[in-house]
């Protein structure tokens, strides 16, 4: 999957990660509520964690795996958040998505903005018959966000916990799909 240098939505820009995105990337991962519903290790909610964590998503760019991972910023350069998807290792025509929006900026459609450019670029750049978006229920922006941008729930979903360079916990919670439409012909 083909990393962009940037897309771009309404009043704002995603752009690959940078160096000087690591203290606003800690200031989420530490922040006391804005990860409770990830599925990060308690060692990558370090500022230590956090900085090596996006280090290892900035050196994956020039890599043969690069990591589609990308700061949402507003259109004075703020970080607002970031988001990404990733391969669904046990489907061949599916990807993952996700979405992280900074606790002050919650509530203003960041997400949704940033999402519909993602998922514009993927189903126009990738074979994806499917985009899947992994949600706790109780985290209901999350929920609203990816009903908003058109997915639906698929049922109950467990995600197993990974090891290496990017580990994380296990993570129980639902699955929502949208499906590439039909070309027209």
């Amino acid at each position: 999957m083909i990393v962009p240098e940037t897309l771009h939505a309404e009043g704002l820009t995603l752009r690959r990660h940078r160096s000087a995105d690591q203290g606003p990337f800690a200031a989420f991962l530490t922040h006391p509520t804005a990860t409770r519903y990830m599925a990060f290790t308690p060692e990558q909610k370090t500022a230590d964690g956090a900085r090596e964590m996006l280090d290892y998503v900035i050196a994956s760019y020039d890599s043969a795996a690069p990591i589609f991972s990308l700061t949402i910023v507003d259109e004075g350069g703020a970080y607002l958040g970031s988001c990404g998807a990733q391969p669904l290792a046990d489907e061949d025509d599916g990807i993952e998505v996700y979405y992280t929006v900074m606790p002050e900026q919650q509530g203003r459609g960041v997400a949704t903005r940033a999402m519909r450019a993602v998922i514009d670029h993927l189903f126009r750049s990738t074979e994806a018959k499917r985009l899947v978006a992994f949600v706790v229920p109780e985290n209901v922006p999350s929920v609203r966000v990816a009903e908003k941008l058109g997915f639906v729930s698929d049922g109950a979903a467990e995600r197993e916990a990974a090891t290496g360079e990017l580990s994380h916990d296990r993570l129980r919670g639902l699955r929502y799909v949208l499906s590439r439409e039909p070309s027209g012909g």
